[in-house]
């Protein structure tokens, strides 16, 4: 039996922990970078999540996290391909994003969560707690409401 690899979107969150934070986090976020690099899962990142590392202002740790991703996805997904697979599946995405972001999921988390549905990904790996893994059954509530596959959130040590 051949054993395919989980398909995941990582929140920008713990790409910067790992590259930023010297405590058990930033720790555990290495760890978890080194098995992405290692290939054990493909990793499928929308181009609007990198879009919004263009606001940073710390140049030096932006470029090591756009480099991350740019290296280690094994799918980059351009806002065309998403309009496509929205198009494709019939659904309201803007009224999805805003009943999301009405329940206090900010609004690149929301695009995230959308993306890991609707791409039918295995799993969103997030440290996020407040806006995301404490929110998963808010989220998969709103996402089957309106037709959409549940989502699995999880925290890098559960992956």
């Amino acid at each position: 039996m051949i054993k395919t690899k989980k398909k995941i979107v990582v929140d920008l969150d713990v790409v910067t922990v790992a590259k930023w934070d010297k405590g058990k986090n930033g720790d555990l976020g290495r760890s978890f970078l080194l098995r992405i690099k290692n290939k054990e899962f493909d990793v499928v990142t929308p181009f609007y999540l990198l879009g919004h590392l263009d606001k940073w202002k710390h140049i030096t740790l932006k470029e090591k996290i756009e480099n991350f991703y740019l290296k280690n996805s094994t799918t980059l997904l351009t806002n065309e391909d998403v309009d496509e697979k929205i198009e494709d599946l019939g659904i309201d995405d803007i009224k999805i994003l805003l009943e999301l972001q009405s329940h206090d999921i900010k609004e690149e988390d929301a695009f995230i969560v959308l993306v890991t549905s609707i791409f039918e990904l295995d799993y969103l790996v997030t440290f996020n707690r407040k806006h995301l893994r404490n929110k998963e059954k808010e989220i998969n509530e709103i996402l089957a409401k309106n037709g959409l596959k549940n989502i699995k959130i999880a925290g890098p040590e559960e992956v």
